[in-house]
């Protein structure tokens, strides 16, 4: 498995919409696995995904990814570290590397890359693809799914 996962997605959205899309509870929970996210936005900062209410009914814990804020330039640069929660397997394994990066592509375009540096992680880095059978499309599902909400004001599941 590639220890760096890199995936660029090409919006028609402000780099604002995209940052906030990201990075703010109301709207984590309007698409991909519907995980409300927590971030204070300052390096140095706690990040915290909690579980969905489909996934605390099967017993999730409160706190599914948790991690530390790197780099901050909003609304163009996130930096922060990434670990894991899901099971005893991905607890176990080392915290992973996660930055966003919003430029303008052109006019009324914005290209969002997402680079994951999975070092040390092997089973995360497989979940995270979306290569694993009945876990979710990765961050694949994630960024199309965030891409189609802020598009059409849908999300692709919902």
């Amino acid at each position: 498995m590639t220890t760096t996962q890199t995936y660029q997605v090409y919006f028609k959205a402000t780099a604002q919409a995209i940052w906030d899309g990201l990075t703010t509870a109301e709207q984590t929970r309007a698409y991909g696995y519907r995980c409300p996210v927590e971030y204070d936005l300052a390096p140095g900062g706690a990040f915290r995904t909690s579980p969905s209410d489909e996934m605390r009914e099967m017993g999730a814990s409160d706190t599914i990814i948790e991690g530390a804020v790197l780099e901050v330039d909003a609304p163009h640069r996130l930096v922060q570290t990434w670990h894991a929660l899901f099971d005893e397997t991905t607890s176990a394994e080392a915290v992973t590397r996660l930055s966003f990066e919003l430029e303008e592509a052109w006019e009324g375009v914005i290209r969002l890359t997402l680079t994951h540096e999975l070092d040390g992680a092997p089973f995360t880095a497989a979940l995270v693809s979306g290569s694993m059978p009945n876990t979710g499309g990765g961050w694949s599902f994630m960024l199309s799914d965030l891409k189609t909400l802020l598009e059409t004001g849908t999300a692709l599941t919902g």
